[in-house]
């Protein structure tokens, strides 16, 4: 599949290199770059130095003196971003391994804008933001961040902000690059970029290529990831295991076997154990990363110039690991066994691995007796497979598999009508196709329970167990050999009744689908300047123009998950089967509908800069945009001054309204299902998300006033900076709805039948009757929720000395205060699950995300002719864990802060002859572990890495 994909980017980047050769130039060797051009926020010019706006830019030189950091790591590195993906995913966004996004103020990477050029992306498949690592990185020449609200220019989603990549520009020959770091516990992580620039007379090309490889980092090689039970109960442990709970009758009779015994056995009462996953899983996946990218300006004529650009990037996870296999929230029905208990699996008294664990002694006494005269049944406390690994996936986790690509074409014409002083003008198009699919294998319920029965396998014939190709699975430790983790065999094993790989295919299933999300945007911009409206200090400047926007999103289920396909628990084995909760076919994850949806946005916009003075400029702008439907329209204007007060001081602000548009998957009668630690329920439960066609876009009031200083070589920058959320678009918190039916945790009182309580219980589906223990799945919806506001305060700065030792002495810090992230009273089904909280300095995992209240860093280096050293600090805060202690977790209350988490980095960079430059860097010099998070990996992956020290090379060659 992979090289047919490759072939269609490689052409399209050839076509252009075609139509760029075919220009008439004459190469230059070494094209001079003029200063650079801030664009991001206006459609007005300005510099850096003029901007009235929070822009920050991140060029190429400075990315190569912090030793050519990744996107992820790049962008996790900006003080203003808080909480980015792109490590550790399965824990912090299902199904987007090999991802990542960028999400400025903490505001969720859904309100921050992510540009190319100056043009929209579209959205990751299955997710609200785009993915950054799809981003070119051979071809970027810098970064420009907007750390202000931007709908007045740019529209829906640039709520929190806007992070533009640009390329590079007159770039000539062909550069080669390659790094390679050297990480404990890996095999290294490595990439290699090209990049070829062409300069003519009236026009120049780029190519570039990039691969990125990372390698799976196992939980194992780090300690700190594999805490016991009583250090981190949610440190990926479950009662939910293998060995498990059985029942010797549909009504009690509680019986557990374990010959594989877990250190937590004894830390837990009754006879439950605990089944610790985590050592299964990966901190980082073995992932594939490749991207092409092409592009050419050519002149026309004198003035209309042509701009096209195509990209292809793709990023493959072909075995993310997991547990070997997820406890059972779905369960067979009456035809596919006589003897049924609402929330188990019947195991006949005739199953091989039942029979050895009575005649080994294993169970005895009124349990065997009853086992042997009448089976047994599983319990919600259980999983087929757990502590022996999963031999269908090579003996230890289960193997995921994740697979994004994108395709990307922009292209347009700008030039000047001689006319009113010259007018510009500027139309395109870009069109954006993202696909990705997904296949997490998932146990499915008929076909189990036929196993269970010995008429499993794909070949089986005729009704008799274990004959004529029907094959028995094994549910007990009977059949397990050892604990494929710490390596301890089971004395209790008998080889015999161990699990085939052939039924562990027949009862594993697919749960799969791919998923599609493009874009398609027509722009047309016009600007100039008005000579009559001269308020004293220069005319008006002035830009307007409109934009036609579609967006559309796919899904497509295979028939296993597919829900019009196989709705029932039985669907697996009797396709015709009918039920009245159609949960799928799977043992843990939901049946999925199939969506086509699509939504198209007209907009008109336009923008004033008035020069009121020779130290006073002001713009105005404004934008209205309309969805038509059930969304509407919207307007949103914005003001920015800046008073250039002395020639050392100026101040600036900038005030305006900007909204979010809620997307299609938001708004439409579907679902998808996410899997999250539920405390009262001891393990993962199920958590069906679903749209809500009533959702009405979300506004925020947006304030910036800022100082700039400049006095020699000292630069600095101040700003305050406020954002008033009005209906924040989110997902109402699951978590929430648990603990307010059980406030008291897995074994105090309950809110269950109470009355007020009875449309917010009825949003859990319980195993029986409602109780902690009997949790299967939560039902929760996007809405317009609760108001927010959060403000804080932004500082960089920067001094250079000069002549010491040589060189230059440059220093420079750049902080993040977060004064408030203050969320009011929350309410679900007319219940209060949270009252008014400010979320400064807390982790609310995966509901208002990680928030500390200074994140910053500071730099020294030393610059003498070619060589460059820098010691880079980094600091995030430390936080407060919100959801505190729990019934079980009481015991250990300083899990409950997370610590500071400062990292220092050194690299040196020199410049070789023959157009050579080598950089050296050794990043975490301290080998600082991230601290300790009550979470399933111990750690907090949105603002901490699990990397420890590493080395990393790079080199450079320019031809």
């Amino acid at each position: 599949m992979l090289p047919c994909r490759y072939l269609a980017g490689a052409s399209s980047l050839a076509l252009l290199a075609v139509l760029g050769l075919a220009a008439p130039a004459n190469a230059q060797d070494d094209a001079v770059s003029v200063d650079e051009v801030i664009v991001t926020g206006s459609f007005i010019a300005g510099t850096p130095e003029d901007a009235a706006l929070p822009v920050n830019v991140i060029g190429q030189d400075e990315m190569q003196k912090q030793g050519s950091p990744s996107t992820v790591d790049l962008l996790k590195s900006i003080p203003a971003v808080s909480g980015v993906l792109g490590e550790a995913n399965q824990y912090a966004a299902a199904q987007s391994t090999g991802s990542g996004n960028v999400n400025l103020r903490g505001l969720g990477a859904h309100r921050t804008l992510v540009l190319m050029n100056g043009r929209r992306m579209a959205l990751s498949p299955g997710a609200i933001y785009v993915d950054t690592n799809m981003i070119p990185t051979a071809a970027i020449g810098r970064v420009e961040v907007l750390k202000d609200g931007a709908a007045a220019t740019y529209g829906s989603d640039a709520v929190g902000g806007v992070v533009n990549f640009i390329t590079r520009k007159n770039f000539s020959g062909l550069e080669v690059a390659g790094n390679y770091s050297l990480i404990d516990g890996t095999d290294g992580e490595y990439g290699v970029n090209l990049a070829y620039g062409w300069q003519g007379e009236r026009g120049d090309i780029l190519l570039a290529a990039g691969y990125r490889k990372r390698t799976e980092l196992p939980v194992k090689e780090r300690d700190f990831a594999l805490r016991e039970f009583t250090d981190n109960p949610q440190g990926g442990w479950s009662s939910f295991g293998n060995p498990g709970l059985y029942l010797t009758s549909a009504n009690g009779g509680f019986t557990y076997t374990n010959s594989v015994y877990d250190p937590a056995c004894a830390a837990i009462s009754g006879p439950g154990c605990q089944f610790q996953f985590i050592g299964f899983n990966n901190l980082i996946e073995d992932e594939d990363h490749y991207q092409l990218y092409g592009e050419i300006n050519f002149d026309l004529t004198d003035k209309t110039k042509f701009h096209a650009e195509v990209l292809y990037a793709a990023h493959d996870v072909q075995s993310e690991h997991s547990s070997p296999s997820y406890p059972p929230n779905n369960y067979p029905t009456s035809a596919l066994t006589t003897k049924v208990q609402g929330n188990g699996f019947y195991i006949p008294e005739t199953n091989p691995g039942l029979q050895a664990l009575i005649s080994t002694g294993q169970l005895t006494g009124t349990a065997a007796t009853a086992a042997a005269a009448n089976g047994m049944f599983t319990t919600i406390a259980w999983r087929p497979i757990g502590v022996g690994g999963n031999d269908l996936f090579g003996g230890t986790a289960k193997h995921d598999k994740r697979y994004f690509e994108t395709y990307r074409l922009s292209a347009g014409l700008k030039g000047e009508f001689d006319i009113a002083g010259g007018i510009g003008w500027d139309a395109a198009v870009t069109y954006m196709d993202s696909n990705a699919e997904i296949a997490t294998p998932d146990i499915l319920v008929g076909k189990l329970q036929m196993a269970l029965r010995g008429l499993g396998g794909n070949n089986c014939t005729g009704a008799t167990p274990g004959q004529n190709g029907c094959l028995w699975f094994n549910p007990f430790s009977t059949g397990v050999a050892g604990n494929v983790i710490d390596g301890r065999p089971n004395p209790g094993y008998v080889a015999s009744t161990a699990n085939s790989r052939e039924v562990l295919d027949y009862i594993f299933g697919e749960y799969g689908y791919k998923q599609r999300s493009r874009i398609f945007t027509a722009d047309l911009v016009f600007n100039g300047r008005v000579e009559a409206v001269d308020f004293g200090a220069g005319p008006l400047a002035w830009a307007a123009g409109g934009q036609y926007r579609w967006s559309g999103v796919e899904r497509q289920n295979n028939d296993d998950t597919n829900i019009a396909v196989s709705p029932c628990p039985d669907s697996s084995v009797n396709p015709s089967a009918t039920c009245a909760a159609q949960n799928g076919p799977f043992s843990f994850f939901g049946a999925l509908a199939d969506y086509d949806l699509d939504y198209s946005v007209g907009a008109a916009f336009l923008e004033l800069q008035m020069p009121f003075t020779d130290s006073i400029t002001g713009t105005l702008a404004v934008r209205y945009e309309d969805y038509g439907g059930n969304i509407g329209a919207t307007t949103n204007p914005k003001v920015a001054v800046k008073w250039q007060a002395t020639d050392w001081l100026a101040f600036r602000a900038s005030a305006g309204s900007t909204f979010r548009a809620p997307p299609q998957t938001q708004i439409a009668n579907t679902a998808v299902t996410n899997l999250s630690y539920t405390t009262a329920a001891g393990g993962y439960r199920a958590y069906d998300l679903w749209g809500n066609p009533n959702l009405e876009p979300e506004e925020a009031n947006t304030l910036n006033l800022g100082a700039l200083f400049e006095l020699g070589d000292f630069r600095a920058s101040l700003d305050y900076w406020s954002f008033d959320f009005k209906g924040p678009i989110n997902s109402e918190s699951g978590s929430q709805i648990v603990n307010a039916i059980f406030p008291n945790g897995p074994t105090g009182a309950n809110n269950c039948g109470v009355a007020a309580f009875a449309a917010l219980q009825s949003r859990i589906t319980f195993a029986g009757a409602c109780g902690a223990s009997a949790i299967n799945r939560i039902k929760h919806y996007y809405v317009n929720g609760p108001d927010i506001q959060t403000s804080g305060l932004d500082f960089s700065a920067n001094y250079k000395h000069r002549d010491v030792w040589g060189g230059d002495l440059n220093f420079g810090v750049d902080l993040t205060y977060v004064l408030e992230f203050k969320v009011a009273e929350t309410k679900i089904e007319g219940i209060v699950t949270a009252k008014e909280t400010d979320y400064v300095g807390t982790m609310d995992y995966l509901g208002y995300g990680s928030q500390p209240q200074w994140k910053g860093s500071a730099f020294a280096e030393w610059t003498n002719g070619d060589h460059n050293i820098r010691w880079t600090i980094r600091y995030v805060d430390d936080m407060i864990d919100t959801r505190g202690g729990s019934a079980t977790f009481a015991t250990n209350q300083s899990g409950r802060k997370i610590d500071a988490f400062v990292t220092h980095d050194l690299s040196y960079r020199v410049f070789l002859p023959w157009d050579t430059t080598l950089s050296a860097s050794v990043i975490n010099v301290l080998d600082e572990d991230p601290p300790f998070a009550r979470l399933d990996l111990s750690y907090d992956p949105f603002t901490a890495n699990p990397l420890g020290r590493y080395y990393k090379l790079g080199v450079t060659k320019k031809f």
